[in-house]
């Protein structure tokens, strides 16, 4: 069946985070209902103010009466666990459940579970990847029509904005700055989640690989920051347990309050990244989009464009 914008719900979780960012603008304007969950009240205000005409529903991931209130009459999800959770893989299940309990022949309107999880997610040494792996083999045997991506590190997070209001730049790595990656841009992740939102049946039992770039280093990531603002900008690494600091904060509030599985999974992060690196190709990206992915170049001009005319 076609997908109807009048009357169909889309739902989609941990919808003030990164990966939603670009996602809700594409939809907002193309889809009468869309159903925006979030955890916070600071998020619940933020997203009614940006978006009046979508339901925004604050909801705890980890209750079960919870995820099935948010699957109630919806016809598909777009489900984003929360990063580094230590419960991330019980929440996957219970949405996976929900899901199945409103399908059509149950009496719902359930038909399409999108699920975003990670590039390589067999790669068990990255606790977080782990949950994820889980997950996606839950939703597999689950019969469930569902489609996964899988996007690899964000270029998005990079500090672009703290970065051009220093006066002598110096970006921190928190892991060997000359390991490479390949980036996912939140823009193209969008335009691809929106595909596969509106071509429904035609991504159903699908696993996408989501790459913007090929391998390129933090080293060379500043470098073309570099470039594009006309300044130069210096690369310092943090130590280790700085990093693992750092991160926590940044996922989980304060770390000496964090969970011990949070903690364990960011240490464990660091460390692969530091040696390994996550890489991929953007092949897949490219023929979902219909366009070139965004470059690393092409993503810094367009984000310090948007800064400027911020001003």
């Amino acid at each position: 069946m076609p997908v109807d914008f009048e009357n169909d719900v889309i739902a989609l979780t941990c919808a003030s985070g990164k990966q939603c960012s670009r996602l809700i603008p594409l939809l907002y304007n193309r889809w009468r209902n869309i159903r925006l969950i979030v955890h916070s009240a600071g998020s619940e205000t933020r997203l009614k103010n940006q978006y009046p005409n979508a339901q925004i529903l604050r909801a705890d991931l980890t209750q079960p009466g919870d995820i099935d209130w948010i699957v109630d009459g919806v016809s598909t999800i777009v489900h984003i666990g929360p990063p580094l959770h230590p419960r991330e893989t019980e929440i996957g299940y219970m949405m996976i459940d929900a899901a199945c309990h409103h399908q059509p022949q149950n009496g719902g309107v359930f038909k399409h579970f999108i699920y975003s999880s990670v590039l390589h997610p067999q790669l068990r040494k990255l606790m977080n990847h782990d949950c994820k792996r889980y997950v996606e083999e839950y939703l597999i045997e689950s019969g469930l029509q569902y489609t996964i991506v899988q996007p690899s590190h964000m270029l998005d997070m990079f500090p672009v904005a703290q970065l051009l209001q220093q006066e002598e730049p110096i970006f921190y790595a928190n892991f060997n700055p000359g390991i490479t990656f390949s980036f996912t841009i939140c823009q193209d992740l969008a335009e691809a989640l929106l595909k596969v939102i509106e071509g429904r049946e035609k991504h159903y039992l699908a696993e996408y690989m989501i790459c913007s770039t090929g391998p390129v280093s933090y080293e060379d990531v500043t470098a073309t920051l570099s470039k594009v603002v006309c300044r130069p900008i210096q690369i310092r690494t943090r130590d280790y347990f700085d990093a693992v600091a750092f991160v926590q904060k940044m996922v989980a509030g304060d770390p000496e309050k964090g969970h011990r599985v949070t903690r364990d999974a960011v240490q464990r992060l660091q460390l692969y990244y530091n040696f390994y690196g996550i890489k991929g190709n953007t092949n897949v990206l490219e023929w979902i989009i219909g366009r070139a992915p965004t470059t690393v170049e092409g993503f810094f001009r367009g984000r310090v464009s948007e800064l400027q005319n911020e001003r």
